[in-house]
């Protein structure tokens, strides 16, 4: 045990290197062509997940700012790649050796270019500073003394260590985020831009995090907690204005850069859902290239993921995913169930709008029972499986549910065809007479149209609309 102790103390003392934003010694247990090589391998796993948003202009446009900005870095001999996600989802990040993503779920609440700089700033600060490598060698560092700890006392005690491995992988803390802030700043204002800009994201998604609650309170739902960029921050962080004011006091600022153009870049942007992965307008979904029509129960979220589609029911109490799958061999409905699961029950043939079909309840173990239907459909299978979670709420209280979903699948009609295009960005200069109430009720956006136009245009929950000014609206 003494040995591997001085081991790793030995190994502590010569794996620390200077850190090339801050000029700290830092724990690091990778070399620099190492980070590039697992930034690479993690970038392809990113892409074959979330497909690039296909506007070429909008990445080249990107990716001009975030070269501006990284040559002012710390690490200016890296090339950094800066690339827009086809996610809806408000979320930007970076992995080792200048990988940066930004999906366009965030670039739409965005209004300038200067919080864009700000959002790809920060994600160049957790590069510069290998805030990534720093956990990952604090985490390879954990898994040897876990392997020291379980020689001399067991297993529990190491389970304890890879706990605590865990948490240090879950996220960066508020120190590094802050760091990352910091650098950031530094970047933006020597490219020549204001260090308004950090703050004015930080509005933004504090707005969402405050609307995602009272959303969710509505809906009868757990509300979902943000965790992206930024995320570390209070609504009015004095530590960050700090660090602002300091870097607008240093008097290093760039040559001043016109911002302008970034409401015309983003006009015509998809809101929301993409066309290609199916849009959903409240408790429907349509999916052009599929030919799909599903509905859920009133209060009842689907959730879009690139593998399937669930329902889930308030509070998460029932969930129902759909899958599909080619069809391969030449069977009936209730064959194919029988090939794929032996415990069923309670058995029916289906008929939904055309389409053949089998469903059953099947037992998993005691007290879980799950609904499964199988339904053909020209050459492929919906796969549909229902379940509770751990509640304590009965199985036939949600079961009508699940059937109703199953039996809502068709195919599209006029109005599902128009209804399964992408919702887009427009801008639009306000005029004497307007307001958000107005506006909404012109707009396409499905549900709590005031308030999420709102939240697109930095006017959440109540500033009045200024004559004159652009906004973005949603068609």
């Amino acid at each position: 045990m003494k040995i591997l102790l001085s081991l790793i103390l030995l190994l502590t003392l010569c794996a620390c290197s200077v850190n090339p934003a801050t000029g700290k010694q830092d724990f690091v247990m990778m070399s620099e062509n190492q980070e590039i090589a697992m930034g690479k391998n993690y970038h392809a796993q990113v892409l074959q997940q979330y497909p690039l948003y296909e506007d070429k202009a909008i990445q080249e446009y990107v990716q001009k700012i975030g070269d501006s900005l990284s040559s002012k870095s710390h690490r200016p001999n890296l090339f950094y790649r800066f690339t827009v996600l086809d996610s809806p989802d408000i979320n930007a990040f970076a992995l080792p050796g200048g990988y940066i993503y930004i999906n366009r779920g965030l670039m739409a609440y965005l209004s300038s270019e200067e919080e864009l700089a700000a959002v790809l700033g920060h994600e160049i600060g957790h590069v510069t500073a290998r805030h990534s490598v720093r956990q990952q060698s604090q985490s390879q560092l954990l898994g040897i003394l876990t392997a020291a700890v379980d020689m001399k006392t067991g297993r529990s005690a190491g389970n304890l260590m890879n706990l605590a491995s865990g948490a240090l992988l879950s996220g960066y803390g508020r120190d590094m985020e802050l760091e990352a802030d910091d650098l950031g700043a530094q970047y933006l204002f020597l490219d020549g831009y204001s260090t308004k800009g950090m703050m004015d994201v930080l509005t933004v998604l504090k707005d969402q995090e405050i609307y995602s609650k009272e959303l969710s309170k509505k809906r009868g739902q757990e509300p979902v907690n943000y965790h992206g960029v930024f995320a570390s921050h209070p609504s009015n962080d004095k530590r960050l204005q700090g660090i602002l004011e300091e870097v607008s006091n240093s008097g290093k600022r760039g040559t001043i850069k016109e911002t302008s153009d970034y409401l015309r870049m983003i006009d015509g942007m998809v809101f929301g859902d993409s066309e290609k992965a199916g849009v959903r307008r409240g408790s429907e979904f349509f999916h052009g290239d599929l030919d799909l029509y599903l509905k859920s129960p009133v209060d009842w979220e689907i959730v879009n993921t690139p593998n399937a589609i669930i329902f889930r029911a308030p509070f998460g109490r029932a969930l129902l995913g759909v899958t599909i799958d080619d069809l391969n061999f030449r069977e009936t409905p209730k064959e194919y169930m029988s090939r794929i699961t032996k415990n069923y029950y309670n058995g029916e043939e289906l008929l939904i709008n055309g389409y053949d079909g089998y469903t059953a309840l099947v037992q998993k173990g005691i007290g879980d029972i799950r609904r499964l239907a199988i339904v053909f459909r020209e050459k492929q299978i919906y796969q549909f499986v229902g379940y509770m979670d751990d509640s304590g709420y009965e199985f036939r209280d949600y079961d009508q549910f699940f059937l109703e979903i199953i039996e809502s699948l068709d195919r599209l009609d006029k109005r599902g065809k128009e209804f399964s295009r992408s919702l887009k960005l427009v801008n639009y200069r306000i005029k004497k007479g307007d307001s958000y109430e107005a506006l909404a009720k012109k707009s396409s956006i499905p549900y709590d149209a005031e308030q999420q136009l709102r939240l697109l245009n930095g006017d959440y929950p109540d500033k009045p609309l200024i004559v004159g000014k652009e906004i973005k609206l949603v068609e």
